[in-house]
């Protein structure tokens, strides 16, 4: 994940609770991390 995530200009930021995944607004495949994040989350 963290290759295609870094293919696509996305942003990885790290603290001691969560990851986030920050992208650009206008990215035509936003939807699809977003719902792939929503259905990893606990």
């Amino acid at each position: 994940i963290r290759v295609k995530l870094l293919k696509i200009g996305a942003a990885i930021v790290r603290n001691t609770r969560r990851v986030r995944v920050l992208l650009a607004s206008q990215h035509p495949l936003k939807h699809v991390f977003i719902s792939a994040a929503r259905a990893m989350a606990p």
